[in-house]
């Protein structure tokens, strides 16, 4: 009994916080730039559309999907490296800490109420997606698939972020969390260009063993398959969430170590 009612408290503790940081990003200025000027980029594709005669409905869900994925990574980047300084900064924390409120606590709450932000977010462009398709008469319900699977990437990278912003400065994280994503999205070349034409043996092992080392967010990427309407692989989506839960949960333990060790004064 004991054991239930402190994960009930927990619970209620990490909901209030996420009710709180879903507040507050929403009044966040720059929350509401980059989904306007997504949904924006969404009502252009149709244009590019136009001008490519016979294809506008593979242009609109290659640049709508595209623009969809940059735009709500943007998001999760520039809102989730300032949820810990601003509150450090704000001195507001200390006053959040000094309840019976663990620093673990603190930064799961953050980041369940920023994963709410992003869904909003994502549900809003995926949406306004959905509504330029209709009108060319190109809609596939597959975008809410490859927008599932975006959700996916965007746990990982905003996980990072929380990471990174609970050691380092607004910049030096906003700097290494691209960097995470843009490594995220090309590491996959190692083993699909550059492995296939290293000729040396022990050479082509070391390039393989670094991909796996690194991050590859092209696992959790469908766009291409949507637009030329290839289904997926089986057990795809299997693979994809076991390794956003394994990404995710050792992300989060390696912030919530990070932050507990982190002198706040």
């Amino acid at each position: 009994m004991a054991a239930e009612s402190v994960r009930s408290e927990v619970g209620r503790q990490v909901l209030a916080l996420a009710t709180n940081t879903f507040k507050e990003a929403t009044r966040s200025k720059v929350f509401y730039i980059l989904l306007a000027f997504a949904i924006c980029l969404l009502g252009f594709s149709s244009a590019l559309g136009f001008m490519a005669i016979g294809s506008i409905r593979r242009v609109i869900l290659d640049v709508g999907l595209a623009t969809v994925s940059y735009f709500s990574a943007l998001t999760a980047i520039f809102v989730g490296i300032g949820l810990i300084y601003r509150e450090i900064e704000g001195k507001t924390i200390y006053n959040i800490l000094s309840k019976p409120v663990s620093r673990s606590t603190f930064l799961l709450g953050r980041y369940v109420g920023l994963m709410a932000v992003l869904l909003v977010n994502l549900a809003a462009m995926t949406g306004a997606l959905a509504l330029v398709l209709l009108a060319f008469g190109g809609f596939t319900p597959r975008i809410f698939a490859a927008a599932g699977y975006i959700y996916l990437e965007l746990l990982i990278i905003t996980a990072v972020a929380l990471f990174f912003s609970s050691v380092a400065s607004p910049v030096l994280s906003a700097i290494c969390t691209v960097a995470f994503y843009v490594i995220g999205h090309t590491s996959s070349a190692l083993t699909e260009i550059l492995a296939p034409q290293i000729t040396v043996e022990w050479l082509r092992r070391v390039v393989i063993g670094v991909y796996h080392v690194l991050p590859d967010l092209n696992l959790l990427n469908i766009d291409d398959l949507v637009v030329h309407d290839i289904p997926e692989a089986a057990g795809f989506t299997v693979r994809a969430i076991l390794y956003t839960l394994l990404t995710v949960t050792i992300l989060l333990t390696a912030a919530a170590i990070s932050f507990r060790r982190r002198d706040l004064v």
